[in-house]
């Protein structure tokens, strides 16, 4: 829950800025617009956007059999993807992203047996993204929502030392699904800096992987992207 918050804290802030930003760089945009209408409009045009943010609150769970031991260990995985958007309309697009997420835990057990554990997840998606035309500041600052599916490809790396060490490597995969709200800023006709808080869901891998079998997560993110094509009319 305190991650949650802090996360909620962090995307308010960022939107505040953003907004201030936008309210500074709108007055020169709409200018510009009222000879030419048409010429913030995202019609037609593509986008390819660099994210990065945090998972937080991942659970990770491991049974050790040595001593009956039981550890759990929470952490942030960082989240780094690569997207792209065509905008069907001013106001909304089709989306697909494919990430990197990385998650770490090492468990430990009294006695002669140490497991030591990554986990890096991969999520492949697809899905739409919405900006209300009615809430477009002069098409400089964008609030949105957007939702995604896909799967989620995860790899895993095991390492047990005690008398011999063995390395164990596995891949699962599972259906998942990422919903998310954000702003983007127009900081102008090629660039746009985001942010986004969102929501990933899905489903428990078949089998673990590292220590993971569910990655479900919140997730807090900022991305820049570059705007390009001639657009529609």
């Amino acid at each position: 829950m305190k991650s949650m918050f802090r996360a909620v804290a962090v995307i308010s802030l960022m939107i505040l800025s953003i907004s201030l930003m936008g309210q500074t760089l709108s007055a020169p945009e709409a200018v510009a617009s009222a000879d030419r209408p048409a010429s913030n409009s995202l019609r037609g045009k593509h986008c390819i956007e660099i994210t990065a943010g945090l998972l937080s609150e991942m659970s990770a769970t491991q049974e050790v059999s040595v001593g009956n031991v039981t550890a759990k260990s929470e952490a942030d995985g960082f989240l780094g993807s690569i997207g792209y958007t065509y905008w069907v309309e001013n106001d909304w697009g089709i989306t697909f992203s494919a990430g990197v997420s990385d998650v770490d835990a090492t468990v430990s057990a009294s006695g002669s047996v140490t497991f030591t554990q990554s986990a890096t997840v991969v999520p492949v998606l697809f899905g739409v993204k919405y900006q209300p035309s009615e809430l477009i500041d002069s098409d400089v600052v964008r609030p949105y929502a957007s939702v995604s599916a896909g799967p989620y490809f995860g790899s895993s790396s095991t390492v047990r030392t005690g008398v011999t060490t063995i390395v164990e490597n596995r891949s699962e995969a599972a259906i998942g699904s990422r919903l998310a709200v954000g702003v983007d800023l127009r900081l102008s006709r090629l660039f746009k800096l985001g942010v986004a808080g969102g929501y990933h869901l899905v489903a428990d891998f078949p089998n673990r992987i590292g220590s993971l079998k569910n990655c479900s997560s919140p997730e807090i993110s900022m991305s820049l992207g570059i705007v390009f094509g001639k657009g529609k009319k």
